[in-house]
């Protein structure tokens, strides 16, 4: 069960405003369970469509034991098909109508990957894909990672750096409930 004290978070209101029409933005995040939480609220307040790849499969668990339930939302996950597989029914879907994509996260895309040895270009190449797919059909994207800041970049626990670039907002949830943005 989620914590309770996990219910509300500061700026949620200023957050809101920024997942605007063909945005993309990274959720940075050192408590699975606050961004969970936080992806919840976001959801359950989202008129568009939701589709959501979890690849860390907490998200997945809380819906699949009916603790979420969340109207309008197709989910996919690695234990369903493989990524190559995932990708194209979302292109599908994000040509036909606008959504809100939710990927969770780079850390179980890297992880899913972990066997190709060109793991970090792929990564970067399917995220860039995605930024690009929803630009043009005016939908969100929200891409999650478990990451720190190192000097004035944003690392993984594996040691790679995240490739950020000026089109994509980036925001980070603090003390479990603080949400910080980042210009």
């Amino acid at each position: 069960m989620l914590d309770k004290n996990h219910a509300t978070f500061e700026n949620f209101q200023l957050l809101e405003e920024r997942l605007t029409p063909s945005s993309s933005n990274l959720l940075f995040y050192e408590n699975a369970f606050s961004k969970i939480k936080l992806i919840q609220k976001i959801t359950s307040e989202q008129t568009l469509p939701v589709l959501y790849v979890d690849l860390d499969f907490l998200f997945s668990g809380y819906v699949k034991s009916k603790l979420f339930t969340i109207s309008n939302l197709t989910l996919f996950t690695t234990l369903d098909s493989k990524i190559n597989e995932i990708l194209p029914k979302i292109f599908t879907k994000l040509t036909i109508e606008p959504h809100l994509v939710i990927f969770d996260s780079i850390n179980g895309l890297y992880n899913t990957l972990s066997n190709d040895a060109d793991s970090g270009r792929l990564v970067n190449a399917i995220l860039m894909l995605l930024v690009r797919n929803i630009s043009f059909s005016k939908s969100i994207l929200i891409i999650s990672a478990l990451a720190g800041k190192k000097e004035n970049d944003w690392i993984l626990p594996n040691g790679r750096q995240i490739l950020e670039n000026q089109e994509i907002k980036k925001f980070t949830i603090s003390d479990r409930s603080k949400i910080i943005f980042e210009k």
